[in-house]
């Protein structure tokens, strides 16, 4: 979906002489954006398109990535893939958009970034992100304890209210 970036992953990829791995299904009416934006590029060295992955085959893919490229171009309303990568212990460069924000620690468990140019700076720093600070990041913010203490809190501010 060209609402997701892989464009933009492709252009950093090429612009750092960075390995990209690309993985998803490509739905039938997304066929036109990959057939122009991503194919062409895909070399099976430096730029790779795996096609869909099993859950294993995901989880394997975050647990050795160097980081997660997140180039989204839309208000992705939750992002969850972020949060997995995360848990993998895999740092996320992502664009500032929708509920980036919200998931990514600046500096923390990854960089919110602005553009293009500064997903490929943020590259450059991802050694900076402690791996075991964006797996605790997860389980602190994003555990199945946490968010049933969070519902549980915010009905019982409802029913107060």
């Amino acid at each position: 979906c060209e609402d997701k970036g892989f464009h933009l992953a492709i252009e950093i990829a090429k612009r750092t002489g960075t390995r990209l791995l690309m993985a998803g299904v490509v739905q039938e009416w997304n066929r036109a954006y990959f057939e122009r934006s991503v194919a062409p590029h895909v070399d099976d060295e430096q730029i790779v398109y795996l096609g869909e992955v099993s859950d294993d085959e995901k989880r394997d893919l975050f647990a050795n990535a160097r980081a997660f490229l997140f180039p989204i171009l839309w208000p992705e309303p939750f992002g969850i893939v972020m949060i997995e990568a995360m848990a993998a212990g895999t740092p996320v460069i992502a664009l500032r958009d929708g509920s980036v924000p919200e998931v990514v620690r600046d500096g923390v468990d990854g960089f919110i970034c602005d553009d293009v140019d500064t997903m490929m700076a943020a590259l450059e720093r991802i050694g900076e992100i402690d791996p075991a600070a964006c797996r605790a990041g997860v389980a602190e913010r994003f555990s199945v304890e946490k968010m049933a203490a969070d519902y549980a809190s915010l009905y019982a501010r409802l029913g107060a209210a």
